[in-house]
Parts: C-alpha cells; sequence; structure tokens
C-alpha cells in the first residue's frame, strides 16, 4: 500500500508538471513530424524527377535516339531543348553523329547549377553515359547492316535496350547489415526521436527527486521508516510507465499523424511482443539512467544539465540526429557505445529487416545489462544519498 501511495504520488506531481509533460510529448512529436518531413525527399524509394534541357546543335537520326535513351533513363523528368538558366544541361557536339564510332570518343559536355546537389549530378551523369553507350551501339549495329533498316523508332530503342540489359540476381539479406541505409523518412525518423524522448525521461526523474531533497519531503519519508527498495521503486515504475505511454503514443503518430500530413505512413511488421519488449528494456535503461542521475547530481540545475547534456551527446553519437549510413567509418564505429544506436539498431531490424524477437535479442540484452550497470551504481549512491540527508542539508 505504501508503495502505492508513493506512486500515485509521483503521478499526481508529474501531472502537475507541464514543462515536463511537453519535454516529453510534444518535443519528440514536433521533431519526429518535422524531420520526417525534411527528409522525405532524401531518404524515398522513388528518386524525385530532374529538370533539364538537352541541346542538338545538328539534328539528326542518332541526336533523337541519344534523346529517347535518355528520357528512357530518367522517367518522370523534364527534357527541354532549349537551355534555360537554374537547370542542369546537356549539349551535344556539332558532329555527334559522325563521331560516335571514333576511338577515343568524345562525349556530351555536362554543366549543372550551383543548386544541383551531388546526388542529381551522378544520377545525370550516369543517365548519360548508358543513353551514348546505347546511341553508340545502335551506329554499330546500322554500320555493320546488323540491324533492320525497317524498325521504328521506338523498336529501336526497344532493340537495343535488350542488348543492354542484363539479369541481375539481387538479394537482400533482412534483419543484419546497415538497415538504416534502406529505410524511408519515416521508417527513420519515427524510431529515433522516439528513443530520443524516452530519454528525456531522466529530466523529470532526477529533478523530481533534488526537489524532494531540498524540501524535506525525502527526510520525511525515511523518518516513516519506509525501506530503500520501496523508495526505489516508487521512483522507477512510474516513468518506466510514462515511458511506455511515450512509446504507444509516438508510434501511433507515425502510423496515423503522418499520412494525415502527405507522409508514408509507418507500417509494423512482425509481432507485437517484439515491439513490446523492445519498448521495456528501452523504459528499464532510462529509468536506470535517471536513477544514476538523480543520485549523482547535487543539484535541480545540475540535474537538468546533465541529464539534457547526456541525451544530446548519446543522440549526436547514436545516428538519432544523423543516420549512420551517411557518417564516415571511424563516427560510425564509435555510434555503437550509444544506447540509443542499439535501440535505433532494434527498432530498424523490426520495421526495415523484417526481424523477429530473436533477431533484436542482441540490442535488447545489451540494454539490459546496461540497465543493470546504471541502477546498480544508482541504487548504491542512492542509498548513500539517502542515508545522508538531513533537515538542513544543502549541496
Amino acid at each position: 500500500m505504501r508503495l502505492l501511495a508513493l506512486v500515485r504520488k509521483e503521478v499526481l506531481l508529474l501531472g502537475r508538471d507541464p514543462h515536463a509533460l511537453a519535454v516529453l510529448f510534444i518535443m519528440p512529436a514536433l521533431f519526429l513530424l518535422l524531420m520526417a518531413g525534411a527528409m522525405s525527399s532524401y531518404m524515398q524509394d522513388r528518386l524525385p524527377p530532374l529538370q533539364l534541357s538537352l541541346e542538338i546543335p545538328t539534328p539528326s537520326e542518332a541526336g533523337a535516339f541519344f534523346r529517347s535513351a535518355l528520357q528512357a533513363q530518367l522517367p518522370h523528368s523534364s527534357i527541354s531543348a532549349t537551355a534555360t538558366a537554374g537547370m542542369a544541361n546537356v549539349r551535344l557536339p556539332a558532329d555527334f553523329s559522325e563521331t560516335l564510332l571514333t576511338t577515343p570518343h568524345i562525349g556530351p559536355s555536362l554543366s549543372f547549377p550551383a543548386q544541383f546537389d551531388r546526388l542529381s549530378r551522378q544520377r545525370l551523369h550516369s543517365a548519360v553515359g548508358i543513353a551514348l553507350a546505347q546511341t553508340r551501339l545502335l551506329a554499330y549495329l546500322q554500320d555493320s547492316g546488323a540491324l533492320d533498316a525497317q524498325l521504328s523508332a521506338n523498336e529501336r530503342l526497344e532493340l537495343i535496350q535488350q542488348r543492354t540489359q542484363s539479369q541481375i540476381d539481387e538479394q537482400q539479406q533482412l534483419a543484419n547489415g546497415d538497415l538504416s541505409s534502406q529505410a524511408n523518412a519515416t521508417q527513420m525518423s519515427v524510431p529515433a526521436w522516439l528513443i530520443f524522448g524516452m530519454f528525456f525521461v531522466v529530466l523529470p526523474m532526477a529533478g523530481g527527486f533534488q526537489r524532494e531533497q531540498q524540501s524535506g519531503t525525502l527526510l520525511r519519508l525515511r523518518c516513516m521508516g519506509l525501506s530503500l527498495r520501496t523508495l526505489v521503486l516508487s521512483k522507477v515504475l512510474p516513468y518506466m510507465a510514462l515511458n511506455l505511454v511515450q512509446f504507444a503514443v509516438l508510434l501511433a503518430l507515425g502510423v496515423y499523424g503522418l499520412p494525415a500530413l502527405g507522409l508514408a505512413p509507418l507500417s509494423l511488421p512482425g509481432n507485437p511482443l517484439a515491439y513490446a519488449a523492445l519498448a521495456i528494456c528501452i523504459a528499464l535503461t532510462t529509468s536506470c539512467l535517471g536513477l544514476l542521475l538523480a543520485a549523482v547530481a547535487r543539484s535541480t540545475e545540475q540535474a537538468l544539465l546533465l541529464g539534457g547534456g547526456i541525451n544530446i551527446l548519446l543522440a549526436a553519437i547514436g545516428g538519432i540526429m544523423v543516420p549512420k549510413s551517411v557518417m564516415p567509418a571511424a563516427m560510425a564505429q564509435l555510434a555503437e557505445v550509444s544506447p540509443m544506436s542499439w535501440a535505433l539498431d532494434a527498432f530498424l531490424t523490426l520495421l526495415v529487416g523484417h526481424g523477429s524477437l530473436a533477431d533484436i535479442a542482441p540490442y535488447c540484452i545489451r540494454l539490459l545489462l546496461l540497465a543493470a550497470a546504471l541502477g546498480s551504481l544508482g541504487l548504491f549512491l542512492f542509498k548513500q544519498r539517502v542515508q545522508h540527508t538531513q533537515w538542513t542539508t544543502h549541496y
């Protein structure tokens, strides 16, 4: 009964703290929505269309074929006949048709505006290279007499595409590897900012302990003969439950809220038990970290600085703020020390790799071991702190 009364007390205090609730729910929700929208055009299955111009100084059959081949390589992209400011430009040489079979061959010239990003430049360069190779193959077949002269332009393009295409056997090994590079904006943003928000539970947890000590509440509880186990559980259980509520609310936002904004909804493949186990492991880790910070910090200000600083640092190196797929190799290795990285990898294993509970077990074990270490140290320091609490204690 005493434990239930203390838990109820923590819930009431938290309910009267709108700032803490805003940090735990509104902040990660806003980050989730903003980052999912900001990354929607970068991390998507279909690349955005390009706007470019193609200059053909000397109209010819080869130039027309090159244009058709280039359009086939860049579906949904717009290719205009005249150069326009702000558009990428492809210019064929004046003797394009006459020099297709010469060696070495001088191909088209490319020019890009300043705002053309590196990925778009690589796409256009690759598309021009393939279209040019197909045009040269057409010229070779025509020169050798191996091409039926009665074929239409579309039939020629289809024939050349068949001659230059190969069947490549692509196999995807699920539930392992760098899944962050395969995730779309929704699959990356929702779990990343959900985990970030869950770790911020350490702030109200540590801050509440400092206020209890400074106001004398902790000493009154000691005088009631409460056991250390009861005191610790009264701190850990409410915030674990709050973490689980965060988990459910932010997942629901990804499933139902993102489509309302025109973004891709979050799909939750696999066994719900795996998501529940991951949520419990994260919640236990964050609560044990909060217990440790509560015992270490000597004031509310210290608790806020330590908690906020640690969370931001773990997020920065753990692939939350910047996906590990775009990090340098050394930075990606450093990310493995962050528990946020373990939680995110487990999430991506479920969402992208279609993994099972067994597949995320190694990440859950890491989180549980860290929780045990943090909890043991936090419990020891918490006990020392409680035993040395006095009526006039000021640190």
